[in-house]
């Protein structure tokens, strides 16, 4: 009789560490699913801040007419399993602005919506200030994630990176992140 006593209490035990490991796992597999789109979002907006200042910095330096400066500067987005994350730069004279939209789709159907937009602002060195991309636009476009080459003159960003996106606005109007 000990040695049925003995089983039993092994199957129970058993059974028990295995209820605790399904209630264990699904608790911690959804919050690691949260927390990972949660880092992204973080992420983006993190080196959209950065590219920001990079350009404001930059432009900073070149204060007289005739000087140039060139530099790098990667501007993020995301685009994958039902999130996009866009990011526009642009500029109204006296300061960049980095709007950053995340989109998620709505589950079961095939639109998304603009859950969150962020704003992100550096002055710049003086006023009348413009920004150009290589098709002729007024703004940097970004949803993938993007190194673009900057060349910054007097009064004067570009965007030397034939891949930005031309959109005609400017800093006006509503940006949803969707390219």
């Amino acid at each position: 009789m000990v040695s049925d006593e003995n089983g039993q209490i092994t199957v129970e035990a058993i059974l028990i560490l295995g209820f605790f490991m399904l209630i264990f796992i699904g608790v911690t597999v959804p919050m690691a699913f949260n927390a990972r789109s949660a880092a992204i979002d973080t992420s983006v907006l993190a080196d959209a801040k950065f590219a920001t200042e990079q350009i404001a910095g930059a432009a900073g330096t070149v204060i007289v007419n005739g000087s140039r400066r060139t530099i790098n500067v990667y501007v993020p987005g995301y685009k994958s399993g039902g999130i996009n994350i866009g990011t526009r730069i642009c500029t109204d004279g006296s300061y960049i602005n980095t709007t950053v939209a995340i989109n998620r789709s709505t589950s079961g159907m095939n639109q998304s919506r603009v859950i969150e937009s962020y704003n992100i602002s550096a002055k710049l060195f003086g006023t009348g200030w413009t920004l150009t991309n290589p098709a002729g636009g007024a703004y940097i476009s970004e949803n993938k994630g993007t190194r673009y080459t900057i060349v910054i003159e007097y009064k004067s960003i570009n965007s030397a990176t034939a891949n930005s996106l031309a959109l005609t606005n400017g800093c006006t109007g509503d940006f949803t992140g969707d390219l």
